[in-house]
């Protein structure tokens, strides 16, 4: 939902309702599901070193995320530095909350379809001994 609202909201709005009525959903349903998918299984598969942060993380606990992320990059870890970064982790550029549509985007197909993908993703995470996919991730 996201990653729609992005294309056709724009970085911090959010898709208009003739576009979740449209046909640009179910077009970009199925265009971006295996988009998202190959791109996360390629970085598993070429990757050097892969870190996955996910973005329940990042909001849990971005100061050690980053440390993670920082040291993976074989940067010194500068605590000050991350400090500045926590206490900017509100920033300027976010939308104004979640969007509440009053009915459900996505037909069953694509339910199922995307739910396909996210299994996909996880059994390759787990093979690499990466962080699972969160629950919550999953539709439904």
């Amino acid at each position: 939902m996201a990653e729609f609202n992005c294309k056709y909201g724009g970085l911090i709005g959010f898709a208009t309702h003739v576009h979740w009525k449209g046909k640009e959903r179910p077009e970009f349903v199925h265009n971006y599901a295996p988009w998202w998918a190959t791109h996360t299984l390629d970085w598993l598969k070429f990757g050097k070193k892969v870190l996955v942060v996910h973005f329940q993380d990042l909001k849990q606990d971005l100061f050690v995320q980053l440390g993670h992320m920082v040291r993976l990059l074989g940067v010194a870890v500068r605590e000050h530095r991350l400090l500045c970064v926590e206490s900017q982790k509100d920033g300027n550029i976010k939308s104004s909350g979640l969007l509440r549509l009053e009915y459900d985007p996505y037909m069953t197909h694509m339910w199922c379809s995307i739910s396909a993908y996210i299994k996909k993703v996880d059994a390759a995470l787990q093979g690499c001994n990466l962080t699972s996919v969160p629950d919550d991730f999953y539709p439904g």
